[in-house]
């Protein structure tokens, strides 16, 4: 029987792909350890979607505990090192779409999941522009008793 947390993470993903989201598909999104790879050159555009760290919330009971699962969603495109608006124009989109699927949704409840927040991460990620590579990430929380 696979871990809650993997479970979950696959969860997230498939939900991700489900948004039909133009340009992201599951050809582009990833399952990774770290939220990003500026030595993988194959990746153009497209999302990595890895874990965070977990955290103990206020619903747990004398016999379950109340565990949220995080995973970061970094969403990323080769740069056209432009400082203006448009650098962000691909990736805002998705990140709103993914945002308003998950937060304070339940899309996950047959994995046990019963509720999902969006929590804030960096819009824009310094390191991977250093590469190249437009970048925004978001923690998606999947809130479990267990």
């Amino acid at each position: 029987m696979p871990a809650t947390l993997e479970t979950l993470w696959d969860a997230v993903v498939i939900q991700i792909d489900a948004l039909e989201l133009e340009g992201l598909s599951a050809a582009n999104i990833r399952q990774q350890p770290l939220p990003l790879n500026p030595a993988d050159n194959e990746l153009t555009a497209g999302a990595i979607v890895c874990p965070a760290t977990e955290t103990e919330g206020n619903n747990g009971t004398n016999h379950k505990s109340d565990i949220g699962y995080g995973f970061q969603v970094t969403l990323l495109k080769v740069s056209n090192a432009a400082l203006n608006k448009t650098a962000q124009q691909t990736l805002l989109p998705w990140r709103e779409a993914i945002r308003r699927h998950f937060h304070h949704q339940s899309p996950l409840s047959a994995h046990g999941c019963y509720l999902c927040t969006v929590e804030p991460a960096p819009v824009v990620l310094p390191d991977a522009w250093k590469h190249q590579l437009d970048a925004s990430a978001l923690i998606v929380r999947c809130w479990v008793l267990e």
